[in-house]
């Protein structure tokens, strides 16, 4: 055994536990929201043709990236940089939510509560590029496995509750159930705000110290980016392809909607199993290896799915156990793509790193939903899975394959965040890609005129 620990070295469970609690936070409302609405609103006789309007919410999304430009550059120092976003954000939530507890949906409502929700939404995107630059710069090298792994289970929890509650709308009201989500958003928050905020780390001291601002062209040029960027997109587009599908290949196969009810429980065991496991296998085998063991199980997993579809499916109970452990294992996939995230942000604009991350995985996830039917209408659902798996595995083949020269990439990047004259060099090309930019552009602009002349 080692000597006792230093500082440095010990896990502060606490610490990731109010950062999985805000994770917490941003998932439990929307989740509920996402489930009742667009029941309710069909009960109450919307339009399909309308429904449209339910997804207007979720656009502010793939803007995250410039909301989190703000987010990096601004904020208060005495109370936390990341505070500063985080509790006026969360405040504006509760009273969105607070508002919409007195509007039960009904078609005429329909128009006023989509408003509010976009409101909502544009303002909570702030809070979101906080929260995950908080949890970015809060964990350590050896916190993070166990951070990351406390954030995905804990936002578990927050989705199998968030749904679970549509149940008690008949029991207790629309008023009441809005009221109490609007008070877990602000309970969620209250231990991050008063624990004092970790001081900045040292790549954003000197950012600041220089008078420089968080840039995403910084981001974009940077060497790493070449193999993060794709890597994100396709990462997201594999999840997009196959998860919107999972729910339609049951119903085909007669599964009843009592029993497809009871799947977020396997999913959530699932979940805790890969929660436990991933901090345990990384500490012992590192992040590539333990990513490798789920990328194997994908077309397994595929496989299965082509089965059922060939035969039928089996007992419900042998049915859930088999989804559940295969969703255990190729979770060991994901786990260490969300670690590995958190890991190659900057700590120099952690905000914007992460957040382009999750715009363009977001902009994969919406891409495979829209493609993802049409491919399963034209080759069945036994063709659909193994190829649709193929999306996912050549995803996981890049991270097990590019994982070490990233890694390097990274290090290298933290290295010349610290050394004034390797930022000089970073500047420098920063200069010379908007000068190239500038250059184009007039280029573009004088061909132009001449066309017309």
């Amino acid at each position: 055994m080692a000597e006792r620990e230093t500082e440095t070295e010990r896990i502060d469970f606490r610490k990731l536990i109010i950062v999985g609690v805000l994770n917490m936070a941003q998932s439990f409302p929307q989740s509920f929201t996402g489930r009742a609405l667009p029941f309710m609103f069909r009960k109450e006789g919307l339009p399909l043709d309308q429904f449209w309007l339910l997804a207007l919410p979720t656009y502010p999304n793939s803007f995250r990236w410039l909301m989190s430009i703000a987010v990096d550059n601004f904020g208060s120092e005495r109370f936390g940089y990341r505070k500063s976003w985080i509790l006026p954000c969360t405040l504006v939530g509760a009273i969105a939510y607070s508002v919409l507890a007195f509007i039960p949906p009904s078609v005429a409502a329909v128009y006023v509560i989509t408003g509010i929700l976009l409101f909502k939404a544009i303002v909570m995107i702030a809070q979101d590029v906080a929260i995950d630059a908080y949890a970015a710069e809060a964990m350590t090298e050896r916190e993070r496995p166990t951070g990351t792994a406390m954030i995905n289970w804990l936002a578990g929890v927050a989705n199998l509750a968030g749904g679970s509650t549509v149940a008690l709308v008949p029991r207790i009201g629309w008023t009441p159930t809005m009221m109490s989500a609007s008070a877990l958003l602000l309970l969620a928050v209250t231990p991050a705000m008063i624990r004092r905020e970790h001081p900045p780390p040292a790549a954003r001291q000197r950012r600041q110290a220089r008078g420089d601002h968080a840039n995403i062209l910084l981001t974009l040029l940077r060497p790493e980016s070449l193999y993060i960027l794709p890597f994100a997109f396709f990462w997201g587009f594999g999840a997009g392809f196959v998860g919107p599908m999972i729910g339609a290949f049951y119903a085909d196969m007669g599964l009843s909607m009592t029993l497809y009810g009871i799947f977020p429980f396997g999913d959530f065991a699932s979940s805790t199993l890969t929660a436990i496991a991933t901090p345990l296998l990384v500490q012992k085998i590192g992040l590539r290896r333990t990513a490798l063991i789920g990328v194997c199980v994908i077309p397994i997993e595929a496989a299965m799915y082509s089965v059922f579809a060939l035969t039928s499916l089996p007992p419900f109970p042998v049915l859930i156990v088999m989804v559940s452990v295969l969703g255990f294992v190729t979770g060991l996939f994901s786990y260490p793509v969300t670690i590995s995230r958190f890991r190659w942000a900057s700590k120099a604009q952690a905000g914007t790193d992460y957040a382009l991350m999750s715009s363009l995985t977001g902009f994969g996830v919406a891409t495979g939903a829209v493609v993802t039917g049409f491919l399963a209408d034209a080759v069945g659902w036994v063709y659909f899975f193994p190829i649709a798996s193929l999306f996912s595995l050549t995803a996981g083949v890049f991270y097990v394959g590019m994982f070490n020269r990233i890694e390097r990439l990274v290090q290298e990047r933290e290295q010349a965040e610290l050394d004034p004259d390797a930022t000089h060099v970073s500047q420098v090309r920063l200069t010379r890609a908007v000068q190239f930019l500038s250059r184009s552009l007039e280029r573009l602009g004088i061909d132009g005129r001449r066309s017309r002349s």
